[in-house]
């Protein structure tokens, strides 16, 4: 016992006799309660993906085949011209949930961009960011419906706007599909995330060039249009407005 006891003894002096690192500084406490570690780390971006990545699934799991053919018209001009004879029930659950997936997905993109290169409203909430973003796009789309239909009405070129409608909302469904993956990793990465957005920049800037050409060779082949009508229509309202769009948002926020 008495052995034991010495031990415990030199074992409590050598503890007592370490010099700490936090002991004998010029260094003042700043805070003498205990600091609560914010974090800037956000949730609505994944649950945001999650409700996306759900919506695809519900697609997926009851329309399946449909959403195989929306991709194959990418590639085929048959199967684009076999879904377009269906695409009078536009209102069909499968469209509607793709057209908004493909809005979704762009207005996140859109939001991304600019949170990395902070081009507007830098010191919003990002939440509030994609919000505008997805009320910008909306709007956009909801004026280029009404601008469209204002076009059959004065120049009765009904199949050919029709048509023209129908191929660029395809456009739009498979690419928003083909566009969510790399949206996916760009978010969740643990490298640049500039390379993921470059991709999804260019396959959508793709997407956009598939459904000008497909606009093209309807104007030009189907209906015979001529050159400078489809020019003229392609400038009014596909490139021309997005350019003021933009630079009115830049300016304005």
């Amino acid at each position: 016992m008495g052995s034991a006891y010495r031990v415990h003894l030199l074992c409590k002096v050598a503890v007592t006799d370490i010099h700490h690192i936090f002991n004998d500084h010029l260094l003042k406490k700043q805070h003498l309660d205990p600091v609560i570690n914010f974090t800037d780390e956000q949730i609505w971006p994944s649950l945001f993906l999650f409700i996306c990545l759900g919506a695809l699934s519900l697609v997926k799991v009851n329309a399946f085949s449909k959403m195989v053919r929306v991709i194959q018209s990418i590639f085929s001009r048959q199967v684009f011209q076999q879904l377009e004879r269906e695409e009078s029930g536009v209102s069909k659950g499968h469209s509607i949930i793709l057209n908004v997936f493909f809005i979704l997905n762009l207005a996140f993109l859109m939001f991304k961009i600019n949170s990395i290169y902070n081009i507007i409203l830098s010191e919003t909430p990002a939440v509030l960011q994609f919000l505008f973003f997805l009320t910008v796009i909306t709007v956009t789309l909801f004026f280029k419906v009404i601008m469209n239909n204002l076009l059959i009405v004065f120049t009765g070129e009904r199949k050919l706007i029709s048509e023209y409608s129908v191929s660029s909302r395809l456009v739009d469904q498979a690419f928003g599909i083909l566009i969510f993956p790399w949206i996916v990793l760009m978010q969740f990465t643990t490298f640049n995330p500039l390379i993921f957005i470059s991709v999804a920049i260019l396959v959508l800037a793709f997407s956009l060039i598939l459904k000008w050409y497909r606009g093209v060779l309807i104007g030009l082949i189907d209906q015979r249009i001529g050159l400078l009508q489809i020019f003229s229509y392609f400038c009014g309202l596909e490139i021309l407005p997005v350019f003021v769009l933009v630079k009115f948002l830049i300016q304005t926020f």
